[in-house]
């Protein structure tokens, strides 16, 4: 037997404070949509009780791990409206609680008998066991879990009235749910009543014996209950403000998640933001490929793929493949009427006078040199500066390595944006900053990125600042190196492209930018009649109706516009699900 072939749900109630320890008087929050339909944040019996509820899982560890990203996502956003999640079984007359759920499958009960020949030949005699059981053993639990209460229903063993564990920001740990589950299923079998060592003894041997791997979470348990320290006595020996302390370091704990999800580390960030806006609206998910980023949503049955956060059966085929190619997108939206850079493509197999005889165009101009195909900024160039024939050939020569054909096009003046258009709708603009530090006054440049690379955004982004060839020659531009101490409160930029995957930053423009310019990037889209992109486009004077689109993106990587590095960002991943009916 390799796996657990039971089901099992975890459910606890939060209790909303505002910021200064009071009941909040505020209505159930509109991020988390409609409180009636919500499978995973409701209310109990008022809307400052939120009541969250997983999934209904397979293992004891898919269940904890969706309960650990659900109460972090409720963490952010309350957080975002300066509340606070009370940590404690009760405020006041309110009592709080969790709640285990527990069904075992016919087919895994059959395989236990095999390994327990004491166990009734019915599972619905078993479940009366346990019933019978919890009333005589229950009594072991009350030091750490108090009086739980115990129901059985269709073959529905629900745990309930567990005390809040203050000790976990998920108001029980994970090692109790191991417990509590071992604990339900040594009921099956009747059993007198024994001290508690010998209790925890039956559990280890249950724990093997049905392959709960429970064995190390029963020791650590167990350890506790023999100590006999009741965690409502001991938090009722903490003041009020001490609770409220600990209730805040909970909030900004949970509120540092915001951008990672605490089992899949290489989901790609916008992959995490769509899974966490999923999770808001009551959608499950599942990861079915780490590494490709592939995701399944799946709401009451109505099941979607997402590739990557943005890729979806919504989009034809064709518009990645057209996309990657920088020389043809352009054409199409020329065509179509946009305003674009002047490009001419260079081929590999050119001989070098070709290549500088088609280049010449751009001797002593501005220019930008890139590989016709490329992502993320790979092996671009920018000269916002008149170029010289060297240097603009030395750029060819290294868009080379990226590609067998290289675009040269003009320069557009100005600042760049990225539109994010869904389902043709621009819903957010963000400017990319180059990668840049601004001066201490005592730090080197180096030390400087070191530091700006341990920031949430940069680190769980991923979007470090990266240390090249290429930032080591425009420091040199500017007459820097690493070991440079730069004034403080001075910004220095380490390069000339924006890309976040070189370390750029994102600064929220959504409300800044004109509509007439939005309606451009929507027209954009609608030449390729895309569903999600990104469009990049440079604007020099926002009160001019000129402006140049350097690039459409089929994978725009809308986290730098859900979560910008300045300004508040906007709920990009809600428009996808809305997109693909999961959300009205």
């Amino acid at each position: 037997m390799k796996k657990e072939k039971f089901n099992i749900k975890i459910e606890r109630n939060l209790l909303r404070l505002n910021c200064k320890g009071k009941i909040t008087t505020a209505v159930y929050p509109k991020v988390f949509g409609n409180k009636e339909k919500n499978n995973f944040i409701g209310i109990d019996t008022e809307d400052y009780i939120l009541k969250i509820k997983t999934p209904i899982c397979q293992s004891i560890s898919d269940a904890f791990n969706k309960l650990e990203e659900i109460t972090n996502v409720v963490y952010v956003e309350l957080y975002n409206l300066k509340e606070i999640i009370w940590s404690f079984s009760n405020f006041e007359d309110l009592e709080l609680s969790n709640k285990i759920s527990l069904t075992i499958n016919k087919e895994f009960y059959e395989e236990i008998k095999k390994a327990n020949n004491n166990l009734p030949e019915k599972i619905e005699d078993a479940y009366k066991n346990i019933k019978e059981q919890f009333k005589n053993k229950s009594k072991i639990l009350e030091n750490i879990f108090g009086k739980c209460t115990l129901k059985i229903a269709k073959n529905n063993i629900e745990l309930s009235n567990i005390n809040v564990n203050y000790l976990s920001r998920m108001g029980i740990s994970i090692d109790e749910v191991y417990f509590l589950t071992a604990f339900i299923f040594s009921l099956l079998e009747k059993s007198e009543e024994q001290s508690l060592s010998e209790e925890l003894k039956r559990l280890n041997k249950v724990s093997k014996m049905y392959y709960l791997k429970a064995n190390e979470s029963i020791k650590i348990v167990g350890e506790a209950l023999k100590s006999k320290q009741s965690r409502l006595v001991s938090q009722s020996k903490m003041s009020f403000d001490e609770k409220i302390e600990l209730a805040k370091k909970y909030m900004e704990d949970g509120y540092e998640t915001r951008y990672s999800m605490q089992k899949y580390h290489k989901l790609v960030a916008a992959s995490v933001v769509l899974i966490k806006d999923a999770i808001s609206q009551g959608i499950d998910y599942k990861v079915l490929n780490e590494a490709k980023s592939i995701v399944e949503l799946d709401l009451n049955g109505h099941k979607e793929f997402v590739i990557e956060g943005n890729k979806t059966d919504r989009d034809n085929y064709i518009f990645p493949i057209i996309t990657d190619d920088k020389f043809i997108s352009k054409q199409i939206m020329a065509d179509f009427g946009l305003n674009v850079p002047k490009a001419i493509l260079l081929e590999q197999d050119m001989d070098q006078e070709e290549i500088e005889e088609l280049a010449s165009e751009f001797y002593n101009k501005t220019a930008v040199v890139k590989p016709r195909n490329t992502n993320y900024g790979t092996g671009i160039t920018v000269f916002s500066e008149k170029v010289s024939k060297k240097d603009l050939l030395h750029a060819i020569e290294y868009a080379f390595k990226f590609d067998t054909n290289v675009l040269i096009e003009e320069y557009a003046k100005g600042m760049e944006y990225r539109f994010l258009v869904v389902d043709g709708k621009c819903l957010s603009i963000a400017h990319r900053r180059a990668a840049s530090v601004v001066g201490d006054g005592k730090s080197t440049i180096e030390e400087l990125i070191d530091m700006k690379n341990d920031e949430p955004w940069h680190r769980l982004t991923g979007s470090p600042v990266k240390k090249d060839q290429l930032v080591i020659e425009h420091l040199e531009l500017q007459g820097y190196d690493y070991n440079t101490v730069i004034p403080e409160g001075k910004r220095v930029f380490l390069r000339t492209n924006s890309n976040c995957s070189t370390g750029g930053e994102t600064i929220d423009y959504t409300d800044v930018i004109p509509t007439k310019f939005k309606k451009i990037a929507e027209k954009a889209s609608r030449a390729f009649d895309a569903k999600i992109c990104g469009v990049d486009i440079i604007i020099d004077d926002m009160e001019s109706d000129e402006y140049a689109i350097v690039e459409i993106n089929d994978n725009p990587g809308y986290s730098i516009n859900e979560w910008p590095y300045e300004g508040k960002g906007e709920k990009v991943g809600i428009s996808i699900l809305k997109l693909l009916d999961l959300v009205q």
